[in-house]
């Protein structure tokens, strides 16, 4: 019995919250004025747009590649990340981080469950650089009292956490045998042995951080690489608003990390615009200029990761109705472990 069907009903809040973010979003913004903002985005600035996002891929691809030990070549990894990339555009639930990982492990000698774990990782470094984008920002795009404070909290927090990350990671080895004594103990909880599974999983993949030079390398290439996003965001965005500045389009980019959040179509279709309309408000830009620009920086995002990903998937002899089958495939598996 197949478990599409479920599998679809599921994806279906996100695609009903896509389309109702969508609807509001063009309802509220001038039609004439949207077309006009998106035309007087200038065509250089889009290729430049494109090319920083490029860089930004290349960076992760690097930091994807130190934490799987350099156990795969850096090229391997570029492709099956932006293979990843592609299939999130297609099909929901991010399953374009399972994708990645099948395409890498072969390649790096690992088992598919190690290689989608040093996502997982990867994933947690995201969330503490754009929460840390977002904080951070706070005190010089808005007014608010308590925004120093916060910011200096979280940079304080995020620092201890990756002390913590190094931690656990030289610990691993007793931690997993811990966990796994644990779970024997108590194997009547059948979510027991889920959760061990994915623990177990989690670290397996802090496996090349145990080492300070490794963790501090993701660190950096993460951070750089977000970096150059923002440059992309703000080159883009002061060509729409001159006045704005790069830490609005920081501020931005760290509110779309925490908005992609809520269930939506691929490639958080929807909800990126309706993150950027609402925060690009805030800091005083109309409705029409602010869904241009949102329609603007998805569409290089689209075209840049849909060409490479669609080359990855090539280079690395695959076809992409393959690659969806199988990571489809590994969902249902996982589902019914």
């Amino acid at each position: 019995m197949t478990r599409a069907g479920p599998a679809w009903q599921r994806a279906l809040p996100g695609f009903v919250v896509s389309a109702v973010v969508l609807a509001i979003v063009f309802a509220v913004s001038d039609p004439r004025a949207l077309w006009h903002a998106l035309r007087s985005v200038p065509l250089w600035v889009l290729a430049a747009a494109s090319a920083l996002l490029t860089l930004s891929l290349v960076l992760r691809a690097l930091s994807w590649q130190v934490l799987l030990g350099q156990r795969v070549q850096w090229n391997d990894a570029f492709w099956a990340l932006n293979a990843g990339y592609l299939v999130n555009n297609i099909i929901p639930f991010r399953a374009g981080e399972a994708a990645r990982a099948l395409l890498v492990a072969p390649k790096a000698g690992v088992s598919f469950w190690h290689a989608l774990s040093t996502v997982m990782v990867e994933r947690l470094f995201d969330v503490v650089l754009l929460a840390g984008m977002l904080v951070g920002s706070l005190p010089w795009v808005l007014d608010v009292p308590w925004a120093r404070q916060a910011a200096w909290g979280f940079g304080g927090a995020a620092a201890g956490l990756l002390v913590v990350l190094a931690v656990i990671a030289r610990q691993r080895k007793r931690l997993a045998q811990s966990l796994t004594t644990w779970q024997q103990r108590h194997a009547r909880f059948r979510w027991g042995q889920r959760l061990l599974g994915w623990a177990l999983a989690f670290l397996d993949g802090l496996e090349a951080l145990a080492s300070p030079a490794p963790l501090a390398a993701v660190a950096l290439l993460l951070a750089a690489s977000w970096g150059v996003q923002i440059a992309a965001y703000g080159l883009t965005l002061r060509a729409l608003v001159p006045q704005a500045s790069y830490l609005w389009a920081a501020f931005a980019l760290g509110s779309i990390g925490m908005g992609i959040a809520v269930p939506s179509a691929p490639g958080g279709l929807g909800v990126l615009e309706g993150v950027l309309v609402f925060v690009l408000g805030a800091l005083g830009i109309d409705t029409s200029t602010a869904l241009a620009y949102a329609l603007a920086m998805h569409g290089v995002y689209y075209v840049v990761t849909g060409l490479l990903g669609a080359a990855g998937i090539q280079v690395l002899g695959m076809t992409l109705q393959s690659v969806i089958g199988q990571t489809l495939q590994k969902g249902r598996a996982r589902e019914e472990a």
